[in-house]
């Protein structure tokens, strides 16, 4: 089976660039990463970069789109579960749903390896998953991955973060912000303070990270 390593400065790069030089989609790709994506305080000292090795899927793994969603879930968890035990033979995967995704949990050493700098890791291994997933049943749930938990404290600290900063709006009587941030984050804040009836909440800016502006409701 061919593979070849590619470098670039993330892995997200890495594996763009996998698909290109072989002639084929992110989703017809194993990935293994060899290297993760340096954090940007050691990429300032250090030309370090990402580096993975990437081979076109083997014929189990290139099956058509599955008949049902269930197929796909596991189908697609076998295919997560090859990917995890590259960067760790001793990890595993756990399922579980909450409201309408489906959550991969990835049970690891506690190091952190598939968390990586505020996530980065997670967040490149979850877009991965939803595009094959997009390419296999559509119709399946989205996928959310995790590790040790750190959704969960990330969520809590958001909840904390608007409930700060809504106190905050109500005291000083005038409109407040977030620091940038995602579209998930900008939806949990949004969210935490939507049955709070003094304030109202809206987004602003441009690009993919934007503020959330919180404001006592006139």
């Amino acid at each position: 089976m061919q593979s070849i390593e590619v470098e670039a400065k993330t892995v997200e790069e890495a594996v763009a660039l996998a698909g290109q030089q072989l002639h084929t989609t992110e989703d017809n790709l194993d990935i293994e990463v060899l290297e993760p994506t340096p954090g940007r305080f050691l990429s300032i000292f250090s030309s370090r970069k990402a580096k993975i090795r990437a081979a076109l899927k083997q014929a189990p793994l290139q099956a058509a789109r599955c008949s049902t969603a269930q197929e796909a879930l596991d189908t697609l968890k076998t295919l997560f579960d090859r990917i995890v035990r590259r960067i760790d033979p001793a990890a595993r995967i756990e399922t579980a749903s909450s409201h309408d995704e489906v959550v991969f949990n990835i049970i690891g050493d506690g190091s952190g390896i598939f968390i990586g700098k505020k996530g980065q890791t997670l967040e490149a291994l979850q877009y991965l998953l939803n595009k094959i997933r997009a390419r296999q049943a559509a119709d399946m749930p989205h996928i959310l991955v995790d590790s040790e938990g750190y959704r969960s404290r990330h969520v809590e600290n958001l909840e904390g973060l608007a409930m700060r900063l809504s106190k905050k709006a109500k005291t000083k009587g005038g409109t407040v912000t977030t620091p940038p941030l995602n579209a998930a984050d900008r939806r949990i804040i949004h969210m935490t303070l939507k049955q709070d009836t003094e304030l109202t909440t809206w987004s602003r800016g441009d690009g993919i990270m934007r503020k959330v502006i919180i404001a006592p409701r006139q």
